[in-house]
């Protein structure tokens, strides 16, 4: 009798791993079915040859979309506008070197009802030459026997300064860069200083670090003041510069080189 029931209580707990493969002796749920797709994203991209000494202005045109540009080698300058509006494209670039550059429009991800569809958009880059002579080239020195630079118009209260006046024309582009010559002792600091005292541009490293470098398109004419300072109210040699496009030279897109969108060239 004992052996039947130990022989029984086995089947029993056999029959128990048998069935029991899932949670209530169920059989597992089946995996979830995972979506796989293709297809083709054709990117725009357009060469153009740039030249050192010529400053260019690139404009993308989209149509029904927010375009999203990039430029190599390089990058495209900063002068406190926004880069995109609606769909158009709009930005300086100072080439380092002569060569040829390569233009890349892609549309903004996110952004776009795109449904799979082709996208139109027209590209213009013009050149706008550049002043042969600097509105200002200066080598300088900060101490700390230079004013302190406080300013209730903006900027709050830094270490020693030195001010450089300037006459800017509306819609005018300049180029403003110091240079710091004792590399590693000191950081220079830029700020531009509009009618009152107030800063309209500042910068510490946009020109490759320590340097500083400001594109500024002032919306008014007048005086203007540079002003130099440092990070950490630290002192030191420094080359103060500022570059302009040639007088009357306007920035007129389409009459530059011109391509246009991709399956219409």
């Amino acid at each position: 009798m004992r052996l039947f029931r130990l022989a029984a209580a086995a089947v029993l707990f056999g029959g128990l791993v048998v069935t029991g493969p899932g949670a209530g002796g169920q059989p597992p749920p089946k995996a979830e079915k995972e979506f796989t797709g293709q297809g083709t994203v054709k990117a725009g991209v357009h060469k153009f040859r740039m030249e050192v000494g010529k400053l260019y202005l690139v404009r993308v045109d989209a149509d029904g979309f927010t375009p999203s540009v990039s430029l190599r080698p390089g990058n495209f300058l900063g002068t406190g506008d926004a880069f995109v509006t609606g769909d158009q494209f709009s930005a300086y670039v100072l080439p380092k070197e002569t060569r040829e550059y390569r233009l890349t429009v892609l549309p903004t991800v996110g952004e776009d009802d795109l449904d799979n569809m082709l996208l139109n958009y027209s590209v213009t880059v013009t050149p706008i030459p550049m002043a042969k002579q600097p509105l200002v080239a200066q080598e300088s020195k900060l101490t700390f026997n230079d004013p302190p630079y406080a300013n209730p118009a903006g900027g709050g209260q830094r270490g020693p300064h030195k001010a450089f006046p300037v006459n800017f024309k509306a819609g005018q582009i300049y180029i403003v860069t110091v240079d710091g010559a004792d590399k590693g002792n000191f950081d220079p600091y830029l700020q531009i200083e509009g009618a009152g005292g107030k800063v309209v541009a500042q910068d510490d490293d946009g020109g490759g670090y320590p340097n500083c470098r400001i594109v500024y398109k002032p919306k008014r004419g007048g005086e203007h003041r540079l002003i130099v300072t440092s990070v950490g109210k630290g002192a030191g040699s420094f080359n103060v510069k500022v570059v302009t496009t040639v007088a009357g030279a306007v920035e007129q897109p389409g009459a530059g080189a011109k391509d246009a969108e991709p399956g219409k060239e």
